[in-house]
């Protein structure tokens, strides 16, 4: 019987053969995936969170882009040299006017005064120019007495003024003021570290709510705008109606023929109204606020880190200087009461009680806490005395600061004040010269 041929052993090669002819879809693992549809509760709340989400990224865009503005804008103004004053000074001008070439004048000298006058030696032109001198004496006297009336209202509104700077003067040297300083010193650098979006650096933002501290009170206790505004507005609309009625009366006195030239060809001689106003007024309070001397002002916050500094130095110093010498002094009389309170015991306690009892209860302690106290007393009455001699040495200076500030305030605005009257008037009375000629040709 023959036997079976033996199994042929399988290369490698075969193997490896094989196992690439194997199908991938034998070799794969199959991952499933499920897929969960979301029901009626979440279709509806999806867009909702979705819009607020959205809501929420435009409001932080929206903070951190207004926090830079006005953060970059005080820069500007804490850093700026001139701060311009937008105060605005309109005057009433008439709605109907003559234009400004409506006649050739010349200019001539009468008693050393230049003036406008018409080329000829006639009766009729010297008729002319004789009421054109008057004209201009008048137009002189006018603007006077306007800028009379308006000075007038200005020390009316600010007749307070010495007062309000020397009260000013009490609140800056305010033994406390320091330590206030020092307050909003620490507050503002506390609120500006955690703030973001800002375009100051941490030192200049404090800086400038520190100046802003200052100013703001200097605005409140010294300008004044909400009982000063309307006593100089209304001040300004009666002078202004007073000059006008003022040049009335002037044309009023005049030549016929002039009256009734002026009232066809321009609205000068209307009656206006009390209803209506002559006047646009418009001060600009807030640019005034930095003509306070901040210089002297910045010092006030190191002031209260002395202050502190001091007490806290003089606390040190007097719980080890003064704590000794006040425990010795309460150890010799605590110590003579104690004998005396032990020998009165000894008949009934027994030495036991001497011993235990009476020197551990009257042994003094609590000297340095003392000494500690009477230092920082001491401490604080140094920086109280340093206060009343920094007042008595710049309180002065301090004073005439303020008052150099607040005159000129009041110097910028009458200046700009008479120069807008002054246009107004001129405006009135060069068409009143125009029609001095015109009415007589």
């Amino acid at each position: 019987m023959t036997s079976a041929p033996p199994a042929k052993e399988e290369s490698w090669l075969s193997r490896v053969t094989r196992r690439r002819d194997t199908p991938a879809k034998e070799r794969e693992t199959r991952v499933t995936q499920k897929v969960v549809k979301p029901g009626p509760l979440g279709m509806f709340l999806k867009p909702i969170g979705i819009a607020i989400g959205l809501i929420l990224i435009a409001y932080a865009v929206l903070s951190l882009g207004t926090t830079f503005y006005r953060s970059y804008y005080r820069h500007l103004d804490h850093t700026a040299a001139v701060h311009p004053d937008d105060s605005l000074f309109d005057i009433f001008t008439p709605s109907r006017t003559l234009p400004p070439d409506a006649v050739d004048l010349v200019v001539k000298d009468v008693d050393g005064k230049l003036h406008k006058l018409v080329v000829g030696q006639s009766e009729a032109d010297k008729f002319v120019n004789d009421t054109i001198l008057m004209l201009d004496e008048e137009r002189a006297r006018i603007k006077r007495a306007a800028h009379e009336d308006m000075a007038r209202s200005f020390e009316l509104a600010f007749q307070d003024r010495d007062a309000a700077i020397e009260a000013y003067a009490d609140w800056f040297f305010a033994w406390k003021r320091s330590y206030i300083v020092l307050k909003e010193t620490v507050a503002s650098a506390v609120s500006r570290f955690f703030e973001t979006g800002k375009y100051e650096s941490l030192g200049e933002a404090i800086e400038a709510d520190v100046d802003e501290y200052f100013l703001s009170n200097y605005t409140d206790q010294v300008l004044k705008p909400e009982l000063r505004d309307q006593t100089i507005t209304k001040g300004v609309e009666q002078a202004v109606r007073h000059a006008h009625d003022s040049f009335r009366r002037v044309i009023a006195n005049t030549d016929m023929r002039l009256q009734l030239f002026l009232a066809k060809h321009t609205s000068n001689m209307e009656d206006i109204p009390k209803t209506t106003s002559m006047t646009n007024l418009k001060l600009d309070w807030d640019a005034q606020k930095w003509k306070a001397p901040t210089y002297l002002m910045e010092d006030r916050a190191f002031d209260g880190v002395v202050g502190v500094g001091a007490a806290a130095a003089g606390g040190t110093i007097g719980a080890l200087t003064l704590g000794r010498a006040i425990n010795g002094i309460a150890a010799r009389s605590f110590g003579q009461m104690s004998t005396r309170l032990a020998t009165s015991l000894a008949t009934r306690a027994g030495p036991a009680l001497q011993g235990a009892a009476v020197g551990t209860v009257v042994e003094p302690v609590g000297g340095q806490v003392i000494g500690a106290a009477l230092g920082v007393a001491i401490g604080i009455a140094i920086d109280y005395f340093v206060n009343e001699a920094s007042e008595a040495i710049n309180r002065e200076s301090f004073v005439a600061a303020n008052d150099e500030a607040l005159d000129s305030t009041i110097a910028a605005w009458q200046l700009g004040l008479d120069k807008s009257v002054d246009a107004a008037i001129d405006k009135w009375f060069d068409d009143a010269r125009a029609s001095v000629v015109l009415a007589n040709r």
